[in-house]
């Protein structure tokens, strides 16, 4: 039996998410793990949409905005050969719903990316401290080095 049997991807859509798909590839070589992957729309606005509201990857959208985002989470899940039934793109606030979706699906590890802030940013908080500190399975932080 493997250590992790089912692996969750929290990605942002960043230059430097390829470290993170990188790592989870060979994580997924080394475990044999089902992967899911999660986007967390929190900068699009989005109106009389309360947070926690899954948007199905394959739903036609209006919103441009929306469905760049929802091409970005298919290309990433093709990528990584992510079924698409296992691709959450969720409105809401990032940790809490990273959280939520890993408890709901049974992960047992949570990946993201981290850039290491320092200082202010860090006493706010991030995603990645947030899931860190609250997720009930393993959580793995990417460091994500500035290309």
């Amino acid at each position: 039996m493997s250590v992790y049997q089912h692996i969750l991807l929290a990605i942002d859509f960043l230059p430097e998410d390829d470290q993170i798909i990188q790592k989870v590839r060979d994580l997924e070589l080394l475990t044999g793990a089902k992967l899911s992957l999660i986007h967390v729309l929190d900068n699009i606005p989005m109106p009389d949409t309360p947070y926690g509201t899954v948007i199905p990857p394959d739903t036609e959208v209006t919103n441009t905005m929306l469905e760049t985002e929802k091409q970005k989470l298919n290309r990433a899940g093709d990528m990584l050969g992510i079924d698409s039934a296992r691709r959450w793109l969720i409105w809401g606030e990032p940790g809490k719903e990273i959280i939520r979706i890993a408890g709901q699906e049974n992960a047992d590890l949570i990946v993201v990316g981290s850039h290491g802030r320092h200082g202010l940013a860090l006493l706010l908080g991030s995603t990645a401290s947030s899931v860190l500190h609250y997720a009930k399975c393993d959580v793995l932080a990417v460091r994500l080095q500035d290309e």
